[in-house]
């Protein structure tokens, strides 16, 4: 199965899994608003939450998949793995519920005494989802290896289901109930891809937890150093007003949303492809970033532009007012115009991970997050959470330039293509201005792909091929 299928694969599943994400925000902006109930929910879930993005989506894939691939005795490889993760987690848990503050300082600095107090209660709530999304981080990874790609992408919707539900009862139990529900869809979560572990025979092993954790230390550094953004952007944000940190979450989904889509999809198989066929590197590497730019640039210009009407339908109801709108539009451009460039980032990072270099993925990411910090504290401090998302923006291009010239093969031509069908696209969108944005969007996606056909109908008449064969 060709990358571009197997991206579209994942890419519709995650969709599903996201738009759930977005009903689930549509609901928390509805119920709770911008207020300091919200800040203290999101920086209680930001643990479990950084452990899953560091996990599912980085060095546990990145270091498990090549790995566990060309191993013979997988059982004992997979046991080594589990055992010596789960003395770890449990100690990390443990020092999480004598030392809760810990954890609320480290993603919430700002914060006032209130939210602190809060986000501390739901903490005890929130932690054990964090073994439970290791595990099903490992369950992904070895679905990864036999190029399984569509239900494992499904299966976040599950936490978000079970999110949503804890909101529709938050009149009576207010912001504990989706913080029970975030708990219960973890756990959930794991056990829909359960069977690939207990598919496996258990030993009680640390055999080849060395190995794995000399291979996995560097990924984990790089993909810890990348979330260091996240943790910095929520800290400048929460020295500003109240709910600020639930204005960079609002803005973020839509910026994740095509993200996740396209990006983490294309970056997810390649990481698959390269491990098992390394001799065809450059071929796979052109072909991913061909797929990335085709769906991250117009998502990006089609952001951009309808930043505010988007907001505004979905998030303008019940607590959520007009000026939290105009915020929350502004920083979605901020976060949209690196878009693009994260998509390169995640796209490069992983194909190298496949080939065992972890030390290029570390320094482009250590000079993302250096450069982050930096812009936060001139762009953040200056406008606030807006600054905090173009700052993001900014730190993406300089990572994707760096692995640019370090990978030593780009679609330049295919860029030119796709950026000028962006620009009709845009062009259509703004003839057609005066028609329901939803309109807008449609007929902005028949055009671009009608136009993306001309350039692209062998890519596409070869990937049809492919899956029929």
């Amino acid at each position: 199965m060709s990358i571009l299928i197997s991206s579209l694969l994942f890419s519709f599943a995650t969709f599903f899994s996201r738009i759930l994400g977005l009903l689930r925000d549509v609901f928390f902006a509805k119920y709770f608003g911008v207020s300091y109930l919200l800040d203290a929910y999101f920086i209680s879930i930001m643990f479990p939450f950084f452990l899953r993005k560091v996990f599912g989506e980085g060095a546990m894939s990145s270091a498990f998949v090549p790995l566990y691939s060309e191993k013979k005795e997988k059982d004992e490889f997979l046991s080594s793995v589990i055992n010596g993760f789960s003395l770890i987690i449990f100690t990390l848990l443990s020092i999480t519920y004598i030392f809760p503050e810990i954890i609320v300082n480290l993603f919430g600095a700002g914060a006032t005494q209130q939210t602190k107090e809060i986000a501390a209660n739901l903490i005890f709530i929130t932690a054990p989802a964090t073994y439970f999304i290791f595990l099903w981080a490992i369950s992904y990874s070895i679905y990864n290896t036999k190029d399984s790609f569509f239900w494992p992408a499904l299966t976040p919707s599950i936490s978000n289901i079970f999110i949503i539900i804890g909101i529709l009862f938050s009149k009576k139990y207010g912001i504990y109930a989706p913080t029970i529900g975030f708990l219960i869809g973890s756990i959930i979560m794991f056990f829909s891809l359960s069977k690939s572990l207990f598919s496996h025979r258990y030993y009680f092993t640390l055999k080849y937890f060395p190995e794995f954790i000399r291979y996995f230390i560097p990924t984990f550094f790089t993909m810890t150093i990348s979330q260091v953004n996240t943790i910095v952007d929520m800290n400048v944000s929460s020295f500003f007003s109240e709910g600020s940190i639930s204005y960079l979450q609002y803005a973020s989904r839509f910026y994740l949303l095509p993200y996740g889509l396209f990006a983490v999809s294309v970056s997810t198989v390649v990481l698959s492809k390269i491990s098992s066929n390394r001799h065809l590197f450059k071929n796979h590497v052109n072909n991913a970033l061909k797929t990335t730019l085709l769906f991250t640039i117009p998502s990006s210009v089609g952001l951009i532009y309808l930043s505010q009407e988007i907001i505004k339908f979905f998030y303008e109801h019940g607590q959520f007012s007009q000026n939290d709108t105009l915020i929350t539009s502004k920083i979605l451009i901020a976060y949209s115009i690196g878009l693009p460039f994260y998509g390169i980032y995640s796209t490069i990072s992983r194909s190298f991970h496949a080939m065992k270099n972890t030390k290029i993925p570390f320094y482009a990411t250590l000079y993302v997050s250096i450069s982050n910090i930096a812009l936060d504290l001139i762009f953040g401090i200056k406008w606030g959470p807006t600054g905090v998302a173009f700052a993001t923006s900014i730190a993406g291009m300089i990572g994707s330039i760096y692995l640019i010239f370090k990978i030593k093969t780009f679609p330049i031509l295919d860029l030119f293509k796709i950026f000028s069908s962006s620009i009709i696209m845009l062009f259509g969108i703004v003839v057609l201005k005066n028609v329901h944005f939803l309109i807008q969007i449609l007929l902005a996606i028949i055009i671009y792909f009608f136009v993306s056909y001309i350039f692209y109908r062998n890519l596409i008449k070869e990937a049809i091929n492919v899956k029929k064969k």
